[in-house]
C-alpha cells in the first residue's frame, strides 16, 4: 500500500522534513574539535618594588596546532645579575572546532628554583592543572577562556635557575585533538 499526498500543504510538509533531516544530519556528523592555545608575557617585576613591568603583548600561536608549543612559545631572558622575581603569562584557550567542547589543561616541567602557579580569576588552579583534571566550562565554536600562570623565584634562591613549562590543551569531544603553549624564563650570566 502507497501513501498518496493529497494537498499541497502536505507535501511541502513532507519536502520541508526531508530537507531539514538532509541539511541538519550531515552537520552534526561533520563536527570537528580543535583548541587552540595562545599564550603571551604579561608583567614581570620584583616583590615589594610595584609598579611593575606591564607587557601584555599580542598573543603567540594564533591557529598553530602542535604538541610541542614550537611558535607558540613565550621565553622570558634575562641577561645579568639581577632580574625579576615573578613573571606572569596569561594562556588562551580558544575553541577553532564547529561544536561546543570542554577542554582538559595539563602543565609540565622539570623542578627548579622557580615556583609555578595556575589561576582562573583569583581561583588557584594549580593542582588541577598538574595533574591534567582541570576543564574548562564548554565552550562555543570561537569562544576563548584565559588562565594564567606566574613564575615565582624561591627566597632562598637565585637567578641561576631556568623554567619552563609545557601546558598541553586537549579536546574532551576528541581526545586526539590537542595544542600545546610553552612559558618560562631563561638566565643568562653577563658575558655568558
Amino acid at each position: 500500500m502507497r501513501a498518496t499526498i493529497r494537498t499541497p500543504w502536505a507535501a511541502s510538509l513532507l519536502l520541508g522534513a526531508v530537507m531539514a533531516a538532509l541539511i541538519v544530519t550531515p552537520a552534526l556528523a561533520a563536527a570537528r574539535y580543535q583548541p587552540d592555545g595562545l599564550i603571551r608575557m604579561a608583567t614581570a617585576g620584583v616583590l615589594g618594588y610595584p609598579p611593575y613591568t606591564t607587557y601584555h603583548g599580542p598573543f603567540l600561536g594564533n591557529n598553530i596546532y602542535n604538541a610541542t608549543g614550537a611558535h607558540q612559545t613565550a621565553i622570558f631572558t634575562d641577561i645579568g645579575s639581577t632580574g625579576p622575581s615573578f613573571l606572569t603569562f596569561d594562556i588562551s584557550i580558544q575553541n577553532d572546532g564547529s561544536a561546543a567542547d570542554r577542554f582538559t589543561v595539563k602543565a609540565t616541567g622539570a623542578a627548579s628554583a622557580w615556583t609555578v602557579t595556575y589561576s582562573r580569576g583569583t581561583t588557584n588552579i594549580t593542582s588541577a592543572v598538574v595533574a591534567g583534571t582541570y576543564r574548562t566550562p564548554s565552550l562555543a565554536p570561537g569562544a576563548t577562556y584565559l588562565i594564567h600562570a606566574r613564575i615565582t623565584l624561591r627566597e632562598s634562591s637565585n637567578l641561576s635557575g631556568n623554567v619552563a613549562r609545557l601546558v598541553t590543551i586537549r579536546s574532551v569531544g576528541d581526545p586526539t585533538k590537542i595544542d600545546a603553549v610553552k612559558f618560562g624564563f631563561k638566565w643568562t650570566a653577563m658575558g655568558g
